[in-house]
């Protein structure tokens, strides 16, 4: 609470800031989305929507460091504003964060991570029309910040790119595209051809994950690729971080490398777009490569685990979901509150999973 106080004592400040703020006439929106990978992608249609309806206007996102590569090639950002290492922890970095926004001149801020540091950078920055996405789940603190928002937008049942789209009409902007983009390095196109050196068909597995939560498990993804390996024609190739691939020693060793290609580390996140589009399937948990396959039109099985599909899922028509709703504590991880830890400590949702399940929607993936 002491950061609502200290933002009413600091509005007579704010105000003169505002008022001695340089007017340009341009437009200037800055998009404050500093979650993951995955969030990063499921943001996209808003950039592209906003670019629509002002070609001339000057686009600027605030993120995460760690899904930047995400964005360095998509033709709708104008300008990247990383967070600074360690985030926004403590007063003199907000404001230090604030007082750099200020000088960027933007006039219009949409906040779709809404948190402490997001609504108050906005605010001290003094940009005059400050909108942000008012989840169901927000506490006390987040509530009291929610006054320094010109406009707020709830989120309840809808997916979060819905409600990022309705954000969207407190800037006059309607859309309903929810068609997610990625763009890959210019190079990649050809490091990717190279690396699959027209093998095929390709059926990606992306075992692992930043949050534990979801982990399904290096030997449930072993025991898959046998499946596939065995009982398809397909080459499996493993995809993501260098220590994600040493799972695929084993698999080599049995299959060869004409059967198994580990990708992993390979492919900086700028460049895996290209890879990713050549696969005709994706495997993995809910996490930003599952997201980046959809956004390419790649068929997905998504091992969902905890996560809640009404929040946030693949939307491509050949996606599979695989989870337990039957268990009364699934979903428990959402867009706007994720835990990285099970309160039963059983990760049933997880662990309940079988290998038969994923293969079974691997299979009528591949058949569609």
């Amino acid at each position: 609470m002491i950061y609502a106080f200290l933002a009413l004592l600091t509005y007579p400040v704010v105000r003169l800031l505002s008022l001695l703020k340089p007017k340009s006439g341009r437009k200037a929106f800055l998009v404050f989305q500093t979650a993951k990978i995955g969030d990063m992608i499921c943001t996209t249609p808003v950039f592209r929507e906003i670019k629509k309806a002002h070609p001339n206007a000057k686009l600027g996102v605030v993120i995460n460091p760690v899904a930047t590569a995400v964005l360095k090639y998509n033709p709708r950002i104008d300008e990247i504003i990383e967070l600074p290492p360690g985030g926004l922890k403590g007063l003199f970095k907000k404001l230090a964060f604030a007082r750099l926004l200020y000088k960027k001149g933007y006039t219009d801020a949409l906040i779709l991570l809404p948190n402490a540091a997001n609504i108050l950078s906005a605010y001290w920055a003094a940009i005059p029309k400050r909108v942000c996405i008012y989840p169901e789940s927000a506490g006390g603190t987040l509530k009291s910040l929610m006054r320094l928002n010109t406009a707020t937008v709830p989120h309840g049942e809808k997916t979060s790119l819905e409600t990022y789209l309705k954000a969207l009409g407190q800037f006059s902007i309607q859309s309903r595209s929810i068609d997610k983009e990625v763009y890959s390095a210019p190079e990649a196109e050809n490091k990717a051809t190279a690396f699959l050196a027209g093998k095929g068909p390709f059926i990606g597995i992306i075992p692992s994950t930043a949050n534990a939560l979801k982990n399904w498990g290096e030997e449930n993804f072993v025991a898959l690729s046998k499946r596939l390996l065995q009982e398809t024609n397909a080459t499996v190739v493993f995809a993501g971080a260098k220590e994600d691939g040493e799972i695929s020693a084993g698999l080599t060793a049995l299959y060869g490398k004409e059967r198994v290609l580990n990708a992993c580390g390979s492919f900086s996140l700028a460049e895996a777009p290209a890879l990713i589009k050549k696969l005709s399937l994706a495997i993995g948990v809910d996490t930003g490569l599952i997201y980046m396959a959809d956004a390419l039109d790649v068929p997905v099985v998504d091992i969902a685990g905890p996560c809640d599909m009404k929040n946030q899922r693949p939307m491509g028509k050949n996606s599979f979901i695989v989870q337990k709703k039957e268990l009364v504590c699934v979903p428990c991880s959402h867009t706007f509150q994720t835990p990285y830890k099970c309160r039963y400590n059983h990760r049933k949702c997880v662990t309940g999973i079988t290998v038969d399940e994923v293969f079974a929607c691997a299979l009528k993936a591949l058949r569609h």
